[in-house]
């Protein structure tokens, strides 16, 4: 027989703000996100880095700047994984800003289908 749940919450969601576990759930995903994507760094550092005059020296330095940080974050991205339980750091703060292809105001609008 299924239990009667108050309100609008699942008992999902009512278990997860009883025990307040929404933080350690999000720290989860951060690091899931950044264990998967920190290859997403490679692309990042070349286009950061490239320019007009230098195109060899330039896509080289991306490279290599873009490689050392993917390794970074995506190491930073196993440790929030496997300790997403724990409040450390402090209050579950991240580690690494976001990458710029996960923030909502960087991201492009979808073209118009009419």
């Amino acid at each position: 027989m299924p239990v009667a749940t108050s309100g609008s919450q699942d008992r999902v969601d009512e278990i997860l703000g009883r025990y307040n576990l929404y933080p350690a759930f999000e720290k989860l995903g951060r690091g899931a996100s950044n264990a998967l994507g920190g290859w997403l760094e490679i692309p990042l550092h070349v286009g950061r880095r490239y320019s007009q005059s230098d195109t060899a020296g330039s896509m080289f330095t991306g490279v290599v700047h873009g490689v050392l940080r993917a390794f970074v974050r995506t190491g930073v991205g196993l440790y929030e994984v496997v300790t997403f339980f724990l409040p450390y750091p402090e209050n579950y703060a991240p580690i690494l800003p976001t990458l710029p292809y996960y923030q909502k105001t960087s991201r492009r609008e979808t073209l118009p289908l009419e």
